[in-house]
């Protein structure tokens, strides 16, 4: 697929937030629902491709959580298959925002001008939608969708406080402003700062690093 191809006046996009996965790389009930509703939703809100997000989070097993969901696409979805990308640099929420942003700078010169839609569960809608409006800016156009049935009785406790982390976090960040959005990812939250997880590279080096990978496709 030439992703260049997509440079339009209004890109189209489906971001695809990722769940769980076993050791054999098969994706849990909520993941499959979020990429079925993605598949549905596909046919009102034709996007130009699918981003699938997420990183090699498990040590037994070799594939990214991505690259488990682009699998269930290609086993189940033919036609989302032809236009599913991988982005497998993110380990949780702010990260798939944040290096969403980096790989549609990687594709298109002005991210005000894509339309995105922004697949998930129901009880993560509301937080979703407030780091994603946060790291891409307020002149994108960001809808974000929920998947109901998998909510539990600490999924608002634990929305909340995830919430109150990324506000504590990025408190020293400027909505829409990538460097110090940036900075505060790489130097302040524990999944990349090298707290929990090996620290994250420079933003420089990781924009060049992906604009060189998505040349060679």
């Amino acid at each position: 697929m030439d992703l260049f191809c997509l440079l339009m006046m209004a890109p189209k996009v489906t971001i695809v937030l990722a769940n769980l996965m076993n050791s054999k790389g098969e994706l849990n009930a909520e993941s499959i629902a979020r990429i079925d509703l993605a598949a549905k939703l596909d046919s009102e809100f034709r996007s130009d491709f699918i981003m699938l997000c997420g990183w090699a989070y498990r040590t037994d097993c070799p594939l990214t959580i991505a690259e488990a969901m682009n699998k269930y696409i290609l086993s189940q979805y033919s036609e989302l298959a032809k236009r599913a990308v991988c982005q497998d640099l993110s380990r949780d929420t702010v990260g798939d925002a944040v290096f969403t942003r980096l790989y549609l700078h990687a594709l298109f010169v002005d991210i005000s001008c894509v339309d995105l839609i922004v697949i998930t569960s129901d009880y993560h809608v509301g937080r979703a939608q407030q780091v994603f409006d946060f790291i891409l800016g307020s002149t994108s156009s960001i809808s974000v969708k929920g998947v109901p049935g998998f909510s539990g009785p600490m999924s608002e406790t634990k929305e909340r406080q995830s919430l109150a982390a990324f506000r504590h976090t990025f408190s020293k960040s400027t909505a829409g402003d990538l460097d110090s959005i940036y900075f505060c990812l790489r130097n302040r939250h524990p999944f990349y700062d090298g707290t929990i997880y090996p620290r994250i590279e420079d933003l420089s080096t990781v924009s060049f690093r992906l604009k060189s990978s998505l040349h060679s496709l």
